[in-house]
């Protein structure tokens, strides 16, 4: 046998041929050749492998080069970004899109809709200081990066701009009554665009819940809000399509209405007509403050003596400075109290501190009287037995104590908390409560605002801005939470309230 491997290494022809000159020459020793066979197979395998290796890695080097060119630009775009389908022809989303604020949303397209019924119906002033209340909280620039393609970011973004040129523009006019001295033409044309801003907003929204398929109270609501603005909402053409085309259209009459100078609006003028031809360099942090000061300065009294240019102070808000100095000075003629704030005893499972403002309750312009948020009383009722219940409010005395009289909620309340009682940090009244008395291992606070316990922010529960919305039910919700809490005895609440706010995060 070790004579014949010689032969084998240098044999270069197939496996049948080796068996056919071994059966030749060796005649009934088969298991010799099986055994040569089975050699030859042992030397060839290696280099099979290392063939077929050496040909996949060509392959594939042809196809990247063939492909870099065209995945280039796609990967710059979205290298921050993990989405699902990265080849698709529809626009992909990104999974964060789960923690889309659906109340703030609501809210915004019902501040945009007000808007539009007032120039429909010619009603009073609607009130611009709650739209753009809801432009800050819900933010939807934000969820722009939701969306992979970068021509969906960019139609979005500039129906943003478009909007806050166009609601400022008629801010102005309505505060100054100048839509009733124009033609009826006139205010049809500023009727069409409000209606386009509010489709392009019903499009955005319709979109995003589209992706997050959430299924509850709140969503069935916004959806048939959505679908009677939609109506006419063509299903062949897509989401995109829709704004592009709104977008132009905003864009055509606008620009028509911008060259009429009216000397009583003429810094909102120069500021809207500067950002419709920066529009596709406009930044949201900047633009938006530009906007408030032309607001500012084109409905101030007095102050069209004083002004000169809006381009020298574009980047200023005064209003929000004389508000701050306003703030200030309010606090300054308060007489301080030392902490802690509670003499009394801690006697109870829980210590809860409750905002007033929008989180209890919130006071209404029309009626003047401060409404009650749904489910108040309840949680009141609920967890009186095991916590020790405190308002804490940045507002003043005389109006907390009347606010909480109309709520007919006193005999819950153990103790009220006031402005006087704050830290002011030179732009908020903020809500210290160490100094309160009770211990923090012991203590939430609920707010609708988290910067007013931005101090401890491990003892905050934070719920949603409450204004008139019937369907609201966090505070049933928030009652099942606390009472949990109590019954559980746990050593910290923040712990607790750690746990809870990893839940809510996973599964909103």
């Amino acid at each position: 046998m070790k004579q014949t491997l010689p032969v084998l290494a240098h044999f270069e022809k197939s496996s049948d041929e080796i068996a056919k000159y071994f059966a030749l020459k060796y005649g009934s020793n088969y298991h010799i050749i099986k055994q040569l066979q089975n050699q030859r197979k042992q030397l060839e395998t290696p280099m099979i492998e290392a063939k077929r290796t050496l040909r996949t890695i060509e392959q594939d080097s042809e196809g990247t080069k063939r492909s870099n060119s065209k995945q280039s630009e796609r990967i710059k775009a979205t290298s921050t970004c993990n989405f699902s389908r990265p080849g698709s022809q529809f626009d992909t989303f990104i999974q964060s899109t789960q923690h889309f604020d659906l109340n703030s949303g609501l809210l915004l397209f019902q501040n945009i809709k007000q808007i539009l019924d007032c120039l429909q119906n010619k009603e009073d002033i609607p009130n611009f200081q709650l739209y753009w209340e809801s432009v800050y909280m819900f933010k939807w620039e934000q969820y722009i990066y939701c969306f992979v393609r970068p021509l969906t970011q960019k139609i979005i973004q500039e129906s943003i701009f478009l909007s806050d040129i166009v609601i400022s523009f008629i801010q102005c006019q309505m505060k100054e009554n100048l839509l009733n001295n124009n033609s009826q033409e006139y205010q049809q044309e500023m009727i069409v665009i409000t209606k386009l801003i509010l489709e392009n907003f019903c499009y955005f929204l319709k979109k995003i819940l589209t992706q997050t398929k959430q299924q509850n109270a709140l969503v069935i609501q916004i959806q048939n809000k959505i679908d009677q603005i939609l109506c006419k909402n063509n299903p062949c053409i897509s989401f995109i399509q829709e704004l592009k085309k709104n977008n132009s259209f905003i864009k055509n009459i606008i620009e028509k209405i911008l060259k009429n100078d009216n000397p009583n609006i003429q810094p909102v003028i120069i500021t809207c007509r500067y950002q419709l031809s920066q529009i596709k360099t406009l930044d949201i942090q900047n633009s938006r403050p530009q906007l408030v000061n032309a607001i500012y300065l084109s409905t101030s009294v007095g102050q069209q003596i004083e002004y000169q240019s809006p381009l020298k102070s574009l980047f200023k808000i005064p209003h929000q400075q004389q508000y701050v100095m306003h703030l200030r000075q309010s606090y300054n003629n308060l007489e301080s109290v030392q902490a802690p704030f509670i003499q009394k005893p801690f006697e109870h499972s829980l210590c809860i501190i409750l905002d007033l403002d929008e989180t209890m309750g919130h006071y209404n312009d029309k009626t003047g009287k401060f409404i009650g948020r749904p489910g108040l009383v309840e949680l009141l009722q609920g967890i009186k037995e095991d916590c020790e219940i405190i308002v804490f409010t940045a507002g003043l005395q005389s109006y907390a104590d009347q606010a909480i009289g109309e709520l007919q909620c006193d005999e819950y309340i153990d103790h009220r908390l006031y402005r006087h009682h704050t830290t002011f940090n030179g732009n908020n009244f903020i809500k210290d409560i160490s100094k309160v008395g009770r211990p923090l291992e012991r203590t939430i606070i609920v707010d609708n605002t988290p910067t007013n316990y931005e101090l401890q922010q491990d003892n905050g529960l934070l719920v949603s801005t409450w204004i008139d919305q019937e369907e609201d039910k966090e505070l049933f919700q928030l009652k099942d939470l606390i009472i949990k809490i109590a019954k559980a005895k746990t050593k910290d609440v923040r712990i607790a309230l750690k746990k809870y706010r990893d839940y809510i995060s996973r599964h909103k």
